[in-house]
């Protein structure tokens, strides 16, 4: 075999260099679209959460202001101050909690159960005008909006229906 008949096996440097290069740009790519539909799931995970939370904290607290007589106003978080609603026939009195946890607990008769969980905040505004209260839920999941409701109540000292 002559010299000028040699070949050589293998890849030039240069063409390393290049297949190294085009692995680098479709793994960042990839990476980018996986990071992309990553941030999308965990939004949208988000936003079930915080619209599961206002649904199921709405309810039963509904159901409670409207057939009150009594209700206190003010705001509740975590840890921090309750709600109190109270029905005239039989007296019944409900009372509103935030645990630390982010339930919020609805207690009647002395027997606790949870009415919603991933609850950041309740407030209950005074009626304006009579009869209807502002009810504000906050959901404590991240990026969350809080939800105002407006709710009117049907029986009580001034004598709405």
């Amino acid at each position: 075999m002559s010299a000028g008949q040699h070949r050589q096996a293998g890849f030039t440097l240069v063409e390393m260099m290049v297949g190294t290069l085009v692995g680098t740009a479709v793994s960042i790519a990839l990476a980018s679209a996986f990071l992309l539909g990553y941030r999308t799931i965990s939004q949208e995970a988000r936003q079930i959460a915080a619209d599961q939370a206002i649904s199921t904290a709405s309810l039963p607290m509904v159901r409670d202001l409207t057939s009150a007589t009594t209700i206190s106003q003010g705001t509740i978080t975590p840890a921090v101050g309750t709600l109190t609603i109270t029905y005239a026939v039989p007296v019944t009195t409900v009372t509103y909690r935030i645990d630390a946890r982010n339930n919020l607990i609805r207690t009647v008769g002395g027997v606790s159960t949870v009415a919603a969980r991933g609850m950041a905040s309740v407030r209950i505004a005074p009626p304006a005008p009579a009869c209807y209260y502002t009810v504000t839920l906050r959901p404590s999941a991240v990026g969350a909006v809080a939800v105002t409701l407006n709710v009117s109540t049907r029986v009580g000292p001034q004598g709405c229906y």
